[in-house]
């Protein structure tokens, strides 16, 4: 890192510990943009805020606290660290960029930027932490594709979405990539164990990475996008897309709605006036963001919505759903986070107990997201090698933006044989099968010995399935260090 972007970083840090407390939501939610930032015409990747003022929150947290917290089936302490995580993720980066002001999140490189980095062989590229001038670029979630060929490899994929996503990582986690190169084909193949399991190194403990998404959706001639919720999980367990959900909220572009409104989500094909204007909230009770003209571009291409309903520069993107996971421990933590009409009693996967947990530091649109945490796959949590599923209670832990809409999994599942969907999955579970290959597939909640005999031959990836959608086809040599 350079001496004058090192000095920059500081400065910039500094100005967000400040203003922090005070400026955590986006543009338009209770406030104006602070007169104390600026237009900047180039991203400043910022660091997780240290001093949020959350009581006895710390990031990184000691792994052998976070192990006692599973030990002793500590959900209090595991949800309250969860949303000490998205406080710091949402509070503001003290940076305005093309009118919007920026969260943490927003500023931190995209993993197609780290891959292109790293294809070029520039290992100080997620180091030097100066992004460039333009937001991470909206794409489809690759998890809906690869899914679906892992179910059938002869599906016609279908390339047109109403969901795109921003898979980032933080300063810590882009480092590690690009010095280590490890968006390169030849890296991986470094680690290759002939009739063994090959593993690449672990992340830093202070790493995080993210998967913001983003429903696109062009508003009615009256300025009111409607926005799919969740309606709670189907008995029995199916594939469930947001299509099928018949729930529905209605967000206002002028803003006009009053604040703290109680929502009734629409569920009727053919709703009255009164109905919607009872499902009415405000679009900055969402994160969001002006797209750009490339981006526009992009949706016209993959989005699912009218073709007569083109988007154009400054349509808004609304923020649904966010996987977020942090190496604090070996098999990372993990949180996911999903817009609720009901913050205050949010449907499973999370739920009352969880937003009762709240910080009184979140507030504004960051307060009207849901969580659900999967710190271990299975009650009680099973060691990283030799554990069982034998006499341990599932923990399901999914976002229903992401997961719900997932082909039946081919995995067959030693804790419940009729777990095969996304509805019945945990994060921890699923990452864990991320490999060079990926030819392993998803899985429904249950719990992954990390010697297993199915990693024999493969290259696991440290639970980040993102380095294997995004992994460079390079042919140059690369030494194992």
């Amino acid at each position: 890192m350079t001496t004058n972007n090192h000095l920059s970083k500081i400065l910039v840090y500094f100005s967000v510990i400040g203003f922090v407390i005070f400026f955590s939501c986006k543009k338009g939610d209770d406030k104006e943009i602070s007169s104390e930032y600026s237009e900047v015409s180039a991203i400043t990747p910022m660091n997780f805020p240290t001093n949020l003022g959350i009581e006895d929150f710390n990031f990184p947290e000691d792994s052998t606290k976070i192990y006692s917290w599973l030990q002793n089936k500590d959900t209090i302490s595991i949800t309250k660290h969860a949303w000490g995580i998205w406080a710091g993720l949402t509070a503001s980066s003290g940076q305005v960029f093309q009118g919007d002001s920026l969260l943490v999140f927003e500023t931190w490189f995209g993993v197609d930027e780290l891959s292109v980095m790293s294809g070029n062989g520039n290992k100080q590229g997620g180091c030097d932490q100066m992004k460039k001038s333009k937001r991470t670029s909206l794409k489809i979630p690759r998890q809906f594709t690869h899914a679906q060929l892992l179910a059938n490899k002869n599906a016609v994929i279908d390339n047109t979405f109403s969901l795109f996503e921003t898979v980032s990582y933080s300063p810590p986690a882009a480092c590690f990539a690009t010095s280590n190169l490890i968006f390169n084909q030849s890296t991986l193949d470094s680690y290759k164990v002939k009739d063994g399991i090959g593993k690449i190194p672990s992340f830093p403990n202070d790493a995080i990475t993210t998967k913001p998404v983003y429903f696109t959706g062009k508003p009615t001639k009256e300025g009111l996008i409607q926005v799919p919720v969740w309606p709670g999980i189907p008995n029995p367990a199916k594939v469930f897309p947001t299509t099928d959900w018949n729930a529905y909220v209605y967000a206002d572009t002028s803003n006009k709605q009053p604040k703290n409104k109680k929502l009734v989500p629409v569920t009727t094909p053919n709703p009255s006036p009164a109905q919607i204007q009872a499902a009415t909230c405000n679009v900055n009770d969402f994160i969001n963001f002006a797209v750009d003209a490339d981006m526009a571009k992009y949706l016209n291409q993959h989005q699912d919505q009218n073709p007569n309903s083109e988007f154009v520069a400054g349509d808004l993107v609304l923020l649904v759903a966010m996987h977020v996971t942090s190496k604090e421990i070996s098999n990372w933590t993990w949180q996911s986070f999903f817009w609720t009409p009901n913050p205050d009693a949010p449907l499973a996967p999370s739920s009352k107990f969880a937003a009762d947990l709240r910080p009184k530091q979140l507030y504004g649109a960051a307060s009207h997201y849901a969580v659900t945490t999967a710190y271990a796959m299975v009650w009680p949590n099973q060691p990283i090698t030799g554990g069982t599923n034998t006499g341990v209670t599932p923990i399901i832990a999914f976002n229903p933006y992401l997961e719900a809409d997932l082909p039946k999994f081919n995995n067959q599942n030693a804790l419940n044989q009729n777990y095969q969907y996304g509805v019945q999955s945990n994060c921890m579970t699923c990452h864990s099968l991320a490999t060079q290959s990926g030819s392993l597939g998803y899985s429904a909640d249950q719990y992954i010995d990390m010697k297993d005999s199915r990693f024999i031959n493969q290259v696991q990836l440290d639970f980040a399935w993102s380095i294997q959608g995004n992994t460079n086809k390079d042919s140059t040599s690369v030494k194992k260090k």
